[in-house]
C-alpha cells in the first residue's frame, strides 16, 4: 500500500458505532441537564432550597443505587439504558413530591412533627407505595420478553419504581426527622 494511502472505518458496522456514541452521549448530557432543571423545579414548587434538595434526595438515591447495580453486574450503559435514564427522572421524582407536599400540608394544619411524619407515611405513603407496586408489576412483565432490550428496560423500570417509592416513604422520613429543626422553619414560614 503506497505510503499517501489512508485507511478510514466506513460502513453499516462502523456507521452504527459512530451513531450509538453520539445518541448515547446525547442522553447521558440530557440527562444531567434534566437533573438539574428537576431540582430546580423542586426549589420553586417547594418555594424552599433546602425542601426542594430534600425532594431530589430521594431520586438520586434511587439513581445511584440502580445505575451502580448496573455499573456492578457489567451492564454496559447501552441504548436501553440510556433511554431508561430519561425516562426515570420524572417517574423517580414523583413520589417525593408527593409526600413532601402532603406532609408540608399535614404539619401546617396540625404543628407535630411525629404526627404529621406517621399520618404522612400512613396516608400518602401507602397510596405511593401501591402504585409502586403495580407500576413495578406491569413492567416487570417485560422481563419475559425474548429481546434482551425489552427485559432490561422492564427489570430497570420495576426496580426504579420500588426503589424510588421506598426512598420517599422511608428515606424521606429519616431525613426530615434528622433536619426537623432547619425544616419546620421552613413550613412555619
Amino acid at each position: 500500500m503506497p505510503k499517501e494511502t489512508t485507511v478510514k472505518p466506513a460502513g453499516i458496522a462502523y456507521f452504527n458505532k459512530v451513531w450509538n456514541h453520539e445518541v448515547l452521549w446525547g442522553m447521558l448530557n440530557s440527562f444531567l441537564w434534566g437533573l438539574v432543571f428537576v431540582l430546580i423545579l423542586l426549589v420553586i414548587e417547594t418555594r424552599s432550597l433546602l425542601w426542594g434538595v430534600l425532594s431530589f434526595l430521594p431520586l438520586l438515591f434511587t439513581l445511584a443505587f440502580i445505575y451502580g447495580m448496573v455499573g456492578l453486574m457489567g451492564k454496559d450503559f447501552d441504548m436501553p439504558v440510556a433511554v431508561l435514564s430519561t425516562l426515570s427522572l420524572g417517574m423517580a421524582v414523583d413520589f417525593a413530591i408527593h409526600f413532601v407536599s402532603r406532609f408540608r400540608r399535614r404539619l401546617r394544619e396540625k404543628p407535630d412533627l411525629k404526627e404529621a411524619l406517621i399520618w404522612a407515611v400512613a396516608r400518602p405513603g401507602k397510596g405511593i407505595f401501591l402504585n409502586a407496586i403495580l407500576f413495578a408489576l406491569g413492567f416487570a412483565v417485560m422481563g419475559f420478553a425474548d429481546l434482551t432490550p425489552y427485559i432490561t428496560v422492564g427489570i430497570l423500570m420495576a426496580a426504579i419504581m420500588v426503589l424510588s417509592s421506598l426512598a420517599s416513604v422511608v428515606y424521606l422520613p429519616a431525613l426530615i426527622q434528622g433536619l426537623r429543626r432547619k425544616l419546620i422553619k421552613e413550613v412555619q414560614k
